[in-house]
């Protein structure tokens, strides 16, 4: 049998023309050739319309971006979901600093622990902290119930002593903006107040 290194130049010119006959078969058995320069639809199916599609996404990503007066990258942060989220990606100068954000989401955290304690109808179950007995009550459960309610109460009364030495209304910016998540833009005093309260509070 002869070696790759001994074939003379007829025989390597004769596989070269094989191989480039099997390549252009294999390209014609692959179906019809991809049609550019077209509409297509977000799925990549041509437009019937003949009109290009933008992702559903982009359009709500634009919307959240020219409502929230974000960029697109900071729109499609996961933050920018909730209205607290929204000022923490403004930063401290136009909205929330890091810490006051974090404020914010531990007494979310808490509260979602406080109406599971209290057994509240429709209290956030899945909070990571505690599962829900199955069965008989568990002196541990009974025991997290006692300290998270314990907790939310210290909470709470640590907002009416800051309430109670400042003319901004606390409870309606944690109620409005913070547990609701409603969007009030001229509340951001009164929830920067509420969120140094609620992060000197939980020691962040």
């Amino acid at each position: 049998m002869k070696s790759s290194a001994y074939l003379d130049g007829n025989e390597k010119e004769g596989r070269g023309e094989n191989m480039a006959g099997k390549t252009a078969k294999l390209k014609s058995k692959r179906g019809r050739p991809k049609m550019e320069n077209v509409a297509r639809e977000p799925n990549g199916r041509i437009s019937r319309s003949g009109r290009y599609h933008e992702p559903a996404d982009v359009c709500a990503l634009t919307a959240r971006a020219r409502n929230m007066g974000l960029t697109m990258e900071q729109a499609k942060d996961q933050k920018a979901g909730t209205f607290i989220g929204t000022l923490n990606i403004l930063g401290k100068a136009d909205g929330l600093s890091d810490d006051q954000y974090e404020g914010a989401t531990r007494f979310l955290e808490l509260r979602a622990s406080y109406l599971t304690a209290i057994k509240a109808p429709n209290a956030d179950r899945d909070n990571g902290e505690c599962s829900l007995p199955s069965g008989q009550i568990s002196e541990e459960y009974e025991e997290w119930c006692k300290s998270v309610i314990e907790r939310f109460d210290e909470c709470k009364k640590a907002i009416q002593a800051a309430q109670n030495e400042m003319r901004q209304n606390l409870w309606a910016a944690l109620d409005l903006c913070i547990i609701k998540g409603e969007r009030q833009p001229h509340m951001i005093g009164d929830i920067r107040v509420v969120c140094n309260v609620l992060a000197r509070f939980f020691g962040v």
